[in-house]
């Protein structure tokens, strides 16, 4: 798969198994907004990662392809070296909702996820969750 076809297809899946099944009900307006900034990192090499631009993005999709070896060390390094960001995995192993399709890192501002998941708390929107899952994603 190219970088190219990937993106077609995170976009798809993420309509299909994201959007309309109301997993995140902000992944449409980032799609709509041209807000999602895709990196190709398929080696999963340090510095790609730092591509993201938080200024214009609201997330950024690092597509591993089919590299994930020494992943985790990668994004722990990340994430003392960038405390203002988030770094999550995302396989078609991983996820509670929906998996997927292929190895991803998403790269999400922290202060925005936080200030979005106040706002949910304030719902119904995590009435659903099994307290394991919800003390995983949202517990600092």
């Amino acid at each position: 798969m190219t970088f190219e076809e990937f993106k077609d297809a995170f976009l798809e899946w993420t309509v299909k198994n994201i959007e309309e099944p109301g997993v995140c009900p902000y992944a449409k307006k980032a799609r709509l907004q041209d807000k999602i900034q895709f990196i190709d990192c398929p080696r999963g090499i340090y510095g790609e990662f730092l591509e993201f631009d938080s200024d214009r993005y609201d997330i950024g999709i690092a597509w591993l392809g089919e590299y994930t070896s020494g992943i985790e060390q990668e994004l722990d390094d990340l994430r003392a070296s960038n405390p203002d960001l988030y770094y999550f995995i995302s396989t078609p192993d991983s996820g509670y909702f929906a998996k997927n399709f292929t190895n991803c890192v998403f790269i999400q501002k922290k202060d925005d996820i936080l200030e979005k998941r106040k706002y949910l708390k304030t719902t119904s929107y995590y009435d659903n969750w099994p307290k394991w899952y919800y003390d995983e994603i949202c517990t600092e």
